[in-house]
């Protein structure tokens, strides 16, 4: 067997709910594999399998694991399966993902490669679904004809230049996604809408600026180029070339990134029919290692040099900027990593210290924001803490207005993602 010492690459293993029984699913993040689900002593066997192991280790490992005999045959056959479903960090796996990025960088527009899970892939069906998304007992209501406003939403002065929008699925937190973009419909004036998604994979640097058109099933949005050649511009003449480099030419990440997706998509929706827009699509990596060292994201010249050039490409650009942030909250639970079922006062618990995140960001305070988080340690897990910051440090709101606020909590206790809709105005 060539399987000496097998090493698993870099996936996740996520619990799974199927009729009572111990099942995973064994999801790679950057969507170069399908997703596969996998027995209990299947995942207990993949994450035996460092690279330093041989199958007969592994064999051996997994017994005084499981407490019971395993025949080495069955382990060699879950490693070939997994060897030709081209989840082993080897040279087949390398060749195979070689591929798929060289189709990828040739693409002008990026696919909707959520489109048939995530949401509907047929454009009746989508519309039919994200309709009801405003029409639901917890959505706004339905939007208004095209050249109409609701009036009491268009008395204040001041200037809607972003929301906070979810980017959990569209089945568990699809109202909540309508009421930001309710708001977008109805009060955005904007020619451009610079979306600041959560990256979920590892970026090059703190920032990846995409540079392709996206696609939906409603029909394609185009990337403001000149928006982003301007950027560019400011961003090589801020940071050295090698970081400028890794901001600009780190596209692989939007490739199966959700975040940017699912609110391009819901623009499509909200605007595709009413009037000509484009977007600025960039994701933002994480900022544990501030968290960490208890230092504020902005002092470091990566992190403040880029919100700078981007504040800069916004006032100069010539054309009505909204931002808008593809953020969730909290993720707690055993899925996550915490130890208790979920409990009704947790869940208080999780709902009062949310709240006073989000009175954070509706003051319009990103530092206080970022503090918030990093005060705990991020023991919550907030998913939008780097987006949501570099908005605020970039637009400066004057106030913002909770529009909506959800949890999504399995049947069983084990996990809560919470998530919120925010609109901000200058």
């Amino acid at each position: 067997m060539s399987h000496e010492q097998p090493r698993i690459r870099p996936l996740e293993l996520v619990p799974l709910n199927q009729g009572g029984q111990a099942t995973y699913a064994l999801r790679d993040p950057y969507g170069f594999t399908a997703t596969v689900a996998v027995p209990a002593e299947v995942a207990a066997l993949v994450t035996l399998m460092n690279g330093e192991r041989s199958c007969s280790d592994l064999q051996h490992a997994l017994e005084r694991q499981l407490g019971k005999s395993m025949a080495l045959a069955d382990v060699e056959r879950v490693v070939q399966q997994l060897d030709e479903c081209c989840l082993l960090d080897n040279q087949r796996s390398a060749e195979h993902q070689a591929v798929l990025v060289e189709q990828y960088q040739q693409l002008a527009v990026r696919p909707a490669v959520h489109a048939g899970g995530a949401y509907a892939s047929d454009e009746v069906a989508l519309r039919t679904q994200l309709g009801d998304l405003f029409t639901c007992p917890a959505g706004p209501g339905l939007l208004p004809a095209e050249g109409h406003s609701r009036e009491a939403l268009m008395t204040d002065p001041r200037r809607l230049c972003a929301v906070m929008s979810p980017h959990i699925d569209l089945h568990r937190g699809g109202p909540t996604f309508a009421w930001a973009y309710d708001r977008v419909a109805v009060e955005a004036d904007a020619d451009v809408f610079v979306i600041l998604g959560t990256a979920h994979t590892p970026l090059a640097s703190f920032f990846s600026v995409s540079r392709k058109d996206f696609a939906t099933p409603l029909g394609v949005v185009p990337t403001q180029q000149e928006f982003v050649a301007d950027l560019e511009q400011r961003l090589a003449a801020r940071l050295d070339a090698s970081e400028a480099d890794r901001v600009l030419n780190d596209e692989m990440p939007h490739r199966n990134e959700h975040s940017i997706e699912f609110q391009t998509l819901m623009l499509q929706y909200v605007l595709g029919e009413r009037r000509d827009f484009s977007i600025v699509p960039i994701l933002v990596g994480s900022f544990h290692p501030f968290v960490d060292q208890n230092r504020s994201p902005g002092d470091a010249p990566a992190v403040a040099e880029f919100i700078a050039a981007l504040r800069d490409t916004v006032d100069t650009c010539g054309k009505k900027v909204c931002f808008i942030a593809g953020v969730d909250l909290a993720h707690i639970g055993q899925q996550f990593g915490d130890q208790a079922v979920l409990d009704q006062p947790r869940l208080q618990q999780q709902w009062t210290d949310d709240q006073q995140l989000l009175a954070r960001a509706c003051e319009g305070d990103a530092e206080a924001w970022f503090i918030h988080v990093a005060a705990q340690a991020d023991s919550n897990r907030i998913c939008g803490l780097a987006p949501t910051y570099v908005m605020l440090r970039t637009i400066h709101p004057c106030r913002g207005e909770l529009l909506k606020y959800d949890q999504a909590v399995a049947e069983d206790g084990t996990s809560c993602v919470s998530f919120a809709s925010v609109a901000f105005y200058v």
